[in-house]
């Protein structure tokens, strides 16, 4: 009993504050490996996390997934090997942790096929990584970070081609590619291009989730104004819901639209603004959630263009800026190099480019850098040799320990 004779005030706890507040100082936390040891803490703290969406939603963009490094593909198309991981040079020890807790040397791969390994690299998103053996048309998708045996899809049983034998021409894989989606590592969609003679091209989607786990979805076969070779496969790009491939020539772009009932490929003309003559290199890529986005570089300058989504100037474009890196690309390598930067990938607002064009002697070496094109934010990640693609790979957005019981799906067990 207290000295006024009133009993002792009941202590306050951190159980006693409002789920709301909870909430926004889970959003504070540094990193998402911090937010799944606050979930960890009790049953209460990991319902709150998994059972409001919009948190989710909040936390993601407030934390995007950070960079482990990058994959270069094979420099030599007809010589055993498989791509390469360099990782970036990070402070950070649990990313650190987590490359050398992982399987970036895709051992899979090698335990499959020995030492005649041949794979060459398609696409990263989301913790995975998508490969190709040409010889067998057979597709790989493994996640370095999660250690298990991956997954392989023989694209004949897509029948990609099968329903076109009235045909003459080649027939080809022209481009592999995935999509997933940030708030669920479990879910995943393959997207594939093929080209049959010189004229006409077709996809294949297909889905881990939503009841569709075991098939490919085909679109109809889309005649093109021009020969699928002309296509800037590298700049293959997801912008919202639809996937993007200019022509070299920028005049069209060949569109997909992924829908899980009814895919689709169709073409668009390119505005003569956005042709881009006389440009070093440029890539089509996503801003500020759904904004279209066109970045580019000359000579030592990386800009990009926008179109405005809505309003009165909805699907005009805009110049929203442009970066002079000339001073800090000399201080780094001493001279300035003598064609300009080569802009080679791009994730959100963040650009990724090189010192040297994609193609030259291997006894060059380069350095790879990426820009913020919201902050201008200039990093330097290393200097390498390369001849060939490379993309960036990111950790996953969410962990799969957050999500409800309800959105798992475990596609590899």
């Amino acid at each position: 009993m207290a000295a006024n004779g009133q009993p002792p005030a009941a202590a306050t706890t951190i159980d006693d504050l409002p789920e709301g507040l909870l909430l926004d100082i889970f959003l504070r936390l540094p990193s998402l490996s911090d937010l799944v040891r606050a979930a960890r803490t009790c049953l209460a703290w990991r319902n709150l996390v998994t059972n409001f969406p919009l948190f989710r939603r909040q936390f993601i963009d407030l934390h995007p997934a950070p960079l482990l490094g990058l994959f270069f593909d094979t420099p030599f198309q007809f010589v055993p090997g498989i791509p390469a991981f360099a990782p970036a040079r990070r402070n950070d020890p649990e990313l650190v942790a987590a490359i050398l807790s992982g399987d970036f040397f895709l051992t899979t791969l090698q335990a499959r096929d020995g030492p005649e390994a041949n794979w060459s690299f398609l696409d990263a998103c989301g913790g995975y990584l998508l490969v190709l053996q040409e010889d067998e048309i057979l597709l790989a998708l493994l996640n370095p970070l999660a250690r298990w045996g991956g997954r392989f899809f023989d694209l004949r049983d897509s029948h990609i081609f099968d329903d076109d034998d009235d045909r003459e021409g080649d027939r080809r894989l022209v481009y592999g590619g995935l999509i997933c989606d940030d708030e669920n590592p479990t879910s995943f969609r393959i997207f594939c291009l093929a080209s049959h003679g010189e004229f006409r091209l077709r996809a294949a989607v297909f889905f881990s989730f939503l009841g569709m786990g075991g098939n490919w979805f085909l679109s109809p076969w889309l005649d093109v104004p021009h020969h699928p070779h002309g296509l800037s496969l590298d700049n293959g790009m997801r912008v919202g819901n639809f996937i993007y491939w200019p022509y070299l020539d920028r005049s069209y772009v060949v569109v997909l639209d992924p829908d899980p009932y009814n895919p689709r490929l169709f073409v668009e003309m390119i505005p003569p603004l956005l042709n881009l003559d006389g440009f070093h290199s440029s890539i089509l890529g996503q801003i500020n959630g759904d904004n279209m986005c066109i970045a580019y570089s000359y000579g030592f300058n990386i800009g990009s263009m926008r179109r405005q989504e809505d309003g009165l100037d909805a699907g005009a474009w805009t110049n929203s800026g442009v970066f002079n890196l000339a001073d800090a690309v000399e201080r780094k390598l001493g001279q300035l190099p003598e064609n300009g930067l080569e802009i080679a990938a791009m994730r959100g607002s963040i650009v990724y480019f090189t010192t040297l064009e994609m193609f030259h002697p291997l006894k060059d070496a380069c350095w790879f850098a990426c820009l913020c094109l919201e902050s201008g934010r200039l990093e330097w990640l290393f200097p390498r040799t390369y001849n060939g693609f490379f993309q960036p790979y990111h950790h996953p957005s969410w962990s799969t320990f957050l999500l409800p019981e309800n959105e798992r799906f475990y596609p590899f067990i």
